[in-house]
């Protein structure tokens, strides 16, 4: 039989998202939307980037300058078909405190504000 103190430990990891420094690959799945925060996602604060460059024509990147409070930092990971969703499923990962930046490059659609997001990490 499993122990008490097994069991809770088991229970805490299934409440708190893994450290990671990118959204879990999902079989069938798309990856079109990225939030930060700092400190839980349910505490709503979201984090602005710091920088959008545009690295080449029709390309748009994101960038996020970061230290890792007593709270943490999280991201939402939203999936489906378009940025603005609707998500199929949204997972949230935490971004271990050793991390610095994250960064979320985009293709520009015919309009400006249709932004595709091509890739998503964090070092």
């Amino acid at each position: 039989t499993m122990s008490a103190a097994a069991l809770l430990i088991l229970a805490a990891a299934s409440v708190a998202p893994p450290p990671a420094l990118e959204c879990p690959t999902l079989a069938g799945e798309t990856l079109v939307h990225i939030d930060i925060f700092d400190g839980p996602p349910e505490e709503q604060a979201d984090l602005a980037p710091d920088a959008t460059m545009r690295p080449s024509a029709g390309k748009t990147s994101n960038i996020w300058k970061l230290a890792a409070g007593a709270r943490g930092l999280f991201v939402t990971c939203g999936y489906g078909k378009k940025l603005d969703g609707p998500y199929s499923r949204i997972e949230t990962i935490r971004l271990p405190d050793s991390v610095q930046s994250c960064r979320a490059d985009f293709k520009n659609g015919p309009a400006a504000n249709e932004l595709t997001l091509t890739q998503f990490g964090c070092r």
